[in-house]
């Protein structure tokens, strides 16, 4: 039994919230309840599908001159290693949920084992040997000397899977070993902007123009920043918060705060490297959407809105599924299922169906692992109002060998918390 999750995005504290180590007790228990039902069951392996430990979304980046996409280096590696070490201090109570499932395993006279492909939050663990080993430690994998793989292929499950973020043009540059814009987002904008307007809010609770109460109120809100999907939404998230804030003066530095924070973030050099001479290239579709967008009355925004449902219809899979339609090893035929994570969205997607000889037949099938973390939603009607519902999310998938589980191969566990 092969046992998938992706995006638990655990973090050092610094940013928005992580999941409680309640939903790990919860899963925890949810697997070891499935697995009683696989007869036989040969092995437990839990898959960690990418973006496990969050070495991207911290505010340590923040104290420091030194980013993720500059050369590697010894500084680089403090940073990390620090983040790494808070992550794991921070989130110790869920981590030790995992050793639950090996004991488990043990109890059952079974293989345990953990393989971690890496994603973009998590790929600067792979950079450097002694932070592998201490991710390698905290989920009691055995030490190597080979970086973590960035996707999978199990003959015996017929499953191929990776993160997902190969697929998308933010998150990766052709180099799973080097930086994205999508680090330069979380860092630059989204971890910067929470900490701007506190400092903003901060001048105007020692003037007396607003109360500590209402400054921790709105600073909360938005921490949650980086949990809203997608990220086009994030300006709206912004006018949410400031529209819920009456004091004017506060609702002015939080609408301030977002546009000075989007004017630095494209005068990043590395940003700037990105912008090619051609218009309209990625750099510049991000710019519209940052800052035009939360300047737009809430008639142009229903209008914009109209159109591009209107001419963009939504696509829950995020054209994902034809990605994995055409991996290599679905196209050869020796993968029969693809798993990718990395868009926070839990689905399943039948792909084609492959006629056997005496009259059966072999389903493909793409599944998204979902997330473990809140996810902040825009509400569908009247959008000018930019309003958010959350809710906590949980995600597993299980594929079974054909000699585990009878006529079953897959198992799906998804549940939300609001």
């Amino acid at each position: 039994m092969l046992v998938f999750l992706s995006d638990i995005h655990m973090t050092d504290g610094s940013s928005g919230e992580t999941i409680k180590p309640t939903a790990f007790r919860i899963a925890a228990e949810n697997i070891c309840k499935m697995a009683d039902t696989v007869k036989p069951l040969e092995e437990i392996r839990l898959v960690l599908l990418g973006d496990i430990f969050d070495i991207i979304r911290s505010a340590q980046w923040l104290a420091n001159a030194v980013r993720p996409w500059d050369v590697a280096g010894p500084i680089q590696e403090q940073i990390v290693r620090q983040i790494l070490d808070k992550i794991i201090t921070n989130n110790k109570g869920a981590l030790g949920y995992f050793d639950n499932l090996r004991q488990y395993a043990v109890n059952k006279g079974v293989p345990f084992d953990i393989t971690y492909v890496i994603g973009n939050h998590d790929w600067l663990i792979n950079r450097y040997p002694n932070c592998r080993a201490t991710a390698a430690k905290a989920l009691g994998i055995a030490p190597g000397s080979d970086p973590f793989p960035s996707q999978l292929f199990e003959p015996g499950y017929e499953v191929f899977a990776r993160h997902g973020d190969y697929y998308d043009e933010f998150n990766y540059m052709g180099d799973r070993d080097a930086s994205s814009i999508g680090d330069a987002i979380v860092i630059e904008l989204l971890n910067r902007y929470p900490h701007e307007a506190t400092r903003r809010l901060t001048n105007l609770v020692n003037a007396g123009s607003v109360t500590t109460a209402e400054m921790d109120r709105i600073t909360q809100q938005l921490k949650e920043l980086d949990n809203v999907r997608p990220l086009i939404d994030a300006p709206s998230w912004v006018l949410m918060v400031a529209n819920k804030t009456e004091n004017e003066a506060a609702r002015k530095a939080v609408e301030q705060a977002w546009d000075d924070c989007v004017d630095d973030f494209f005068k990043v050099p590395f940003v700037q490297g990105q912008d090619k001479f051609l218009w309209p290239d990625k750099i510049d579709l991000l710019q519209i959407a940052l800052q035009l967008s939360s300047h737009a009355s809430k008639k142009t925004l229903e209008k914009i809105g109209e159109l591009k449902e209107k001419l963009f219809p939504e696509d829950k899979a995020g054209g994902y599924d034809r990605h994995a339609f055409k991996e290599l090893r679905v196209r050869s035929g020796d993968a029969n299922f693809v798993l990718y994570g990395h868009t926070h969205d839990h689905l399943i997607i039948p792909m084609d169906q492959t006629p056997l000889s005496g009259g059966s037949t072999q389903d493909k099938i793409y599944f998204n692992t979902g997330t473990w973390r809140k996810t902040w939603n825009k509400a569908l009607f009247d959008p000018a109002n930019r309003e958010f519902i959350g809710w906590h999310v949980l995600t597993y998938v299980a594929i079974f060998k054909s000699s585990e589980n009878g006529p079953y191969n897959f198992e799906v566990w998804n549940a939300a918390l609001g």
